[in-house]
C-alpha cells in the first residue's frame, strides 16, 4: 500500500510539474525580455522545480528513529506547498509582465487573456501557499485542495471559451 500511494503521490507531482512545464514554455516564448530581473527569476524557477522531487522522494531515507512518516510527510508536505506556491508566484510575475500593457509585448486582444492566466496563476499560488500552514492541513486535505488547482486551470479555460463565443457574430 505505501509503494501505491508513493506511485501515486509521485504521479500527482508530475502533474502538476507538467501543467507548470507548460504554462513556462508558453510564456517564455512570448517573453523575449532577458533582462537580470527574468533571469534571476529563471534561476530561482530552476531551483525550486529541482527541489521538488527532493521533498517527497529524497527526505524520507533521513528519517530519524524518533520521527514517524506521518510527521515527516507533514514537515515536506508543507514544504512541498511553499515550493510549488512560489513557483506559481514567479509564473504570475512573468505572466504580469506579458500583461502589461506599456511594455506591448503582446497583441491587445491577447492582453484580456494573459490577464486571467495571471489572475489563475496568483490564486493557484495563493491556494497552495495557504496550505502549507501545517496546522490546519493534514497531508489528505492538502492532496484535495491540490488537487482543486486543477479545476482553477480548467475553469479559467472554460470562461475564455465562453467569452470567445459571446463575441463570435
Amino acid at each position: 500500500m505505501d509503494l501505491y500511494r508513493a506511485i501515486v503521490g509521485f504521479g500527482f507531482s508530475f502533474l502538476i510539474l507538467i501543467q507548470i512545464w507548460f504554462r513556462f514554455t508558453e510564456v517564455m516564448s512570448v517573453l523575449p525580455v532577458q533582462t537580470t530581473w527574468t533571469r534571476v527569476l529563471n534561476t530561482i524557477l530552476l531551483f525550486l522545480v529541482a527541489l521538488e522531487p527532493y521533498l517527497f522522494n529524497i527526505l524520507p531515507l533521513f528519517l530519524s528513529p524518533l520521527q514517524t512518516f506521518s510527521e515527516l510527510y507533514d514537515v515536506t508536505s508543507s514544504l512541498y506547498a511553499l515550493d510549488i506556491g512560489a513557483i506559481y508566484g514567479i509564473l504570475a510575475v512573468f505572466t504580469h509582465i506579458l500583461a502589461s500593457e506599456e511594455r506591448k509585448l503582446v497583441a491587445p486582444d491577447l492582453l484580456r487573456r494573459y490577464k486571467l492566466s495571471r489572475n489563475l496563476e496568483i490564486v493557484v499560488a495563493t491556494i497552495f501557499l495557504v496550505s502549507a500552514i501545517p496546522q490546519i492541513w493534514t497531508l489528505d486535505a492538502r492532496y484535495t485542495i491540490w488537487a482543486s488547482t486543477f479545476f482553477v486551470y480548467r475553469g479559467g479555460n472554460l470562461v475564455r471559451g465562453l467569452q470567445k463565443r459571446r463575441k463570435a457574430p
